[in-house]
């Protein structure tokens, strides 16, 4: 059976994972990092996190022409993820983790890579035209360099018939509103936090009301995800609730990530939604139990694990 394919374009970061003891971290008050890692951040995640589960991952986007960007790509190489395609110049996209020790949560202190804008270049395009599936990221629509690329890669797989996965993230509100029109129109299949629900769908009312009206301008499915609480899959036949997994929060970066690559796994291979919810709350679960991001995804044994352990 072949592997399923999918393509992420966009939001290539490099992340420096620095574990401190406790957050804030506070002007004069010097604290002895206990681990510092360098990872794929962003959707770095996802396209080890898919990996992982035996999908076959493209990453399509732009890295700087720096030791950062060097790292970054290596270290996806090194996972099975497919990296030839990947654009390189200017500046990579870099963030600092800060990660409290003591369960305090994590910061991420950013900036995006600086470089001439990138279209959708003929390799890109015909990498869409041989996956399964798609997912741009609501972080690549302040990625100037390479916003119109995702957009365009979005509409071809659109067109196409592919479904197209759309993760808004937390910056969504702030990107112009012709570009977030652009991303909603292309995408058939949103994963949002509830937090995340009312910048995308800001008519007002309940959160049933707030996915009807997506759901009514076209997309195949909302996936709400509600953290430690679970998430919910709508659909315009059916709606799957899953409480999420009980388990120890060592931190939940890279969670949402590792989410979404279970997601997809479960939507393309054909689950019932209730089966494909346990096993995206599942891959979260493993994630959060687990320091930092990139390497750090869960495997497929660590996430069948969590299953076994609640069944």
């Amino acid at each position: 059976m072949n592997a399923i394919r999918v393509v992420s374009i966009g939001d290539l970061v490099t992340d420096l994972v620095t574990e401190i003891p406790h957050l804030p971290a506070a002007a004069g008050q010097h604290q002895v990092a206990s681990k510092v890692q360098l990872e794929p951040g962003g959707a770095g995640n996802f396209l080890i996190a898919g990996a992982r589960l035996g999908m076959a991952m493209t990453a399509l986007g732009t890295v700087g022409d720096d030791w950062s960007g060097q790292a970054l790509l290596a270290a996806l190489q090194a996972e099975g993820v497919d990296t030839r395609s990947v654009s390189t110049q200017g500046t990579t996209t870099t963030v600092v983790s800060l990660v409290a020790a003591d369960g305090g949560g994590h910061v991420f202190l950013g900036a995006y890579g600086q470089g001439a804008e990138v279209p959708l270049l003929p390799v890109w395009s015909a990498a869409v035209a041989s996956a399964q599936a798609l997912i741009g990221w609501g972080y690549t629509l302040h990625e100037t360099r390479v916003r119109a690329a995702m957009l365009a890669g979005m509409a071809q797989a659109r067109q196409q018939g592919l479904p197209v996965f759309f993760d808004p993230g937390p910056f969504f509100a702030s990107a112009e509103p012709a570009y977030q029109q652009a991303a909603l129109e292309r995408t058939s299949v949103l994963l949002l936090t509830d937090e995340e629900l009312p910048s995308v769908s800001p008519q007002g009312g309940s959160e049933e009301a707030r996915v009807n009206a997506l759901l009514a301008r076209g997309l195949s499915g909302v996936v709400v995800k509600r953290g430690p609480h679970g998430c919910s899959i709508f659909t315009a036949q059916e709606r799957a609730d899953h409480p999420g997994f009980a388990v120890p929060v060592v931190d939940t970066s890279a969670a949402g990530d590792s989410f979404a690559a279970a997601l997809i796994f479960g939507w393309l291979s054909g689950w019932p939604l209730a089966r494909t919810a346990a096993f995206a709350n599942a891959m979260g679960a493993a994630k959060v139990q687990k320091m930092g991001s990139g390497r750090q995804v869960p495997t497929r044994a660590e996430v069948d694990a969590v299953l076994l352990g609640h069944s």
